[in-house]
């Protein structure tokens, strides 16, 4: 999923780490000078809002969180809970299965840095915004062949364990978007089998054959994205329906869904990301895992990141780390009964 802060969407559920009087940000002062404190959304079609890597370090202020309103707007200080329409869905998975309060993005960045990340720990030390150097839909002059260092899908294949990357509307411009797919960022997988459209999804799946590891990005009408006219609850809609896809096919006995957001988007999150290297954390997120494994009703406040999903990949699969920053942080341990 895309751009949405924890306090953004779970500042108010029962138990978090979320809004409160006196928390880092809570008050400020917007460009106007008008004081400003945390409101709930009645907009559920918002514009975006800055969320490039030099937005990022303005508004975290060193670790203060005071500065979204100011650079932001005061509608960065926004934030919905589960009477407004459709957000009482989302809240229901994260109440019937596991959330973690604490996990962040792995880069005060936005796409690629954090999808690199969750597949490579590493996002060959550029933390900004870039295009792949590869088709389809890129716009960038390829400055280098493309990326070689190895990922996650490279270790499962020498294993001889299958995994897919589906994006929907892959290759079609007016909708894909090619930052979010960090495969296509490298010379050994860009134009594989292993990336997939969307559609191959829902045929994998009835079929029997889905991979071992599947990475799912749905495009921006579905992916929470803020856009005008573009509702959030369109995202948790196609959410819900994806889920309820898998629990009803056999592989869920044996299935773990993480969902995750890319980037806190601008919106605020009041929690100071802890600075594990030069290029993050990013501000906080939020994480669910639902499965039949998965801890029931149970929220981990358990510091984890992009790469702590990379770590679970790697334990489960028996995969050593790839570098020195796979081995850095938690995996996904504290979200599951096992």
């Amino acid at each position: 999923m895309q751009n949405r802060s924890f306090d953004h969407l779970f500042g108010t559920f029962p138990g978090a780490n979320g809004i409160a009087p006196g928390v880092p940000g809570f008050t400020q002062i917007d460009a106007s000078g008008a004081t400003v404190t945390p409101q709930l959304l009645t907009n559920i079609a918002t514009a975006d809002l800055p969320h490039a890597r030099n937005d990022f370090l303005r508004v975290w202020d060193s670790g203060a969180m005071d500065k979204y309103a100011f650079f932001n707007g005061a509608v960065s200080m926004g934030h919905y809970d589960n009477t407004t329409p459709g957000m009482s869905t989302l809240w229901g998975w994260a109440q019937q299965f596991a959330l973690a309060d604490n996990f962040f993005p792995s880069v005060m960045g936005d796409a690629p840095t954090n999808q690199l990340y969750m597949v490579a720990a590493d996002d060959n030390n550029n933390p900004g915004s870039i295009d792949p150097f590869f088709p389809p839909c890129n716009t960038e002059v390829a400055a280098t062949a493309g990326y070689t260092f190895p990922h996650v899908g490279d270790q499962l294949t020498t294993k001889g364990l299958t995994w897919a990357w589906y994006q929907e509307n892959l290759g079609v411009c007016a909708s894909y978007v090619s930052q979010e797919n960090p495969f296509q960022f490298f010379t050994d997988s860009h134009a594989s089998t292993n990336v997939r459209d969307l559609s191959k999804f829902s045929t994998d799946l009835a079929s029997g054959n889905l991979p071992t590891v599947s990475f799912v990005q749905p495009g921006p009408a579905h992916s929470m994205h803020p856009a005008l006219g573009v509702a959030v609850t369109n995202g948790i809609t196609w959410l819900d329906g994806f889920i309820r896809q898998i629990q009803a096919a056999p592989v869920w006995s044996n299935t773990a869904i993480i969902v995750i957001w890319d980037s806190s988007g601008g919106w605020w999150d009041h929690v100071p990301p802890p600075q594990v290297d030069a290029q993050g954390l990013g501000p906080r997120v939020p994480m669910l895992v639902i499965s039949p494994f998965a801890k029931k009703n149970y929220i981990s406040h358990i510091q984890m990141d992009d790469v702590s999903i990379l770590r679970f990949i790697q334990g489960t699969f028996g995969l050593p780390a790839l570098n020195t920053r796979n081995q850095l942080g938690n995996d996904l341990s504290d979200m599951f009964s096992f």
